[in-house]
């Protein structure tokens, strides 16, 4: 009998709680959310007056029904975006955020999916250190295509003026601060993962360690807030191809955690 009782307990150990069928609801509800918001904005125009808007946006109004003066036909550039800001819709606003919900709920769908088979305390790490450092490089290099994507996409729609400097600027910029980070970001992961003994519990813990717990916890937490911060403002504005990464990244911290806590185990 108390055989039974234990084998019980066991199968019951090993059922996936039940918070996470409330996640999968929610991964659900961020996919069906996001779905109906690309097909609402879709369908809705970009401005309120696409006749003014497409004055403004060429050069020959600078506000709303005042001819421009200028013979190169520039306005001055805060005004226009200004005047510019004022005829859009919510087209692109309901367009970007539902696009990321969308892509959001997918990515939680398909995590589910891969684990319906485990609880909670089967889910592990990869069983490689390479394989969390290669993951967490592709993830911060893919910044360099997602942002040119995304000055492109707002150039076809219209956020900037004719006579603005060429989008070429700012995305070799920005390739140029990714790269240069790029060595001391992988830095950050080597500390977590060297000398890792890999596959481990994904939330396991160190028995009697309760420091060693908190400061990789608390190191992992600080870490997990600007990428989460980072991954609302990609849900919301942009570059939705990030999206994907930025859900990666942080199922990456989560392993990092585990694997810096195997180094104080005693084997």
């Amino acid at each position: 009998m108390i055989e039974e009782l234990s084998a019980t307990r066991e199968v019951a150990d090993d059922q996936p709680r039940m918070p996470r069928r409330w996640l999968v609801y929610l991964a659900l509800l961020f996919a069906a959310t996001g779905l109906v918001s690309v097909a609402v904005g879709s369908l809705m125009p970009a401005y309120t007056d696409p006749h003014v808007a497409e004055r403004i946006r060429s050069g020959l109004e600078c506000e709303p029904g005042i001819r421009n003066t200028n013979e190169n036909l520039q306005c001055d550039t805060e005004l226009w975006h200004r005047s510019m800001k004022t005829l859009r819709t919510n087209k692109w606003s309901l367009v970007d955020g539902g696009g990321g919900l969308l892509v959001s709920g997918l990515m939680m769908s398909i995590f589910f999916w891969w684990n319906r088979q485990k609880s909670w305390r089967q889910l592990s790490t990869p069983r490689s250190s390479l394989l969390i450092l290669a993951l967490a490089g592709l993830s911060w290099l893919m910044q360099i295509p997602a942002y040119g994507l995304f000055f492109m996409t707002e150039l076809m729609r219209g956020y900037y003026p004719h006579w603005a400097d060429s989008i070429a600027i700012p995305m070799f910029h920005f390739q140029s601060i990714l790269l240069r980070l790029f060595l001391p970001y992988m830095a950050i992961w080597l500390l977590f993962i060297v000398g890792a003994r890999l596959p481990v519990a994904l939330f396991s813990t160190v028995p009697g360690r309760p420091l060693v717990n908190a400061f990789w916890s608390g190191a992992t937490a600080l870490l997990l807030m600007p990428i989460g911060l980072v991954l609302i403002g990609a849900i919301l504005e942009g570059p939705i191809l990030m999206v994907p990464f930025l859900w990666l990244t942080l199922w990456l911290m989560l392993c990092a955690r585990a694997a810096a806590l195997t180094r104080h185990r005693c084997y």
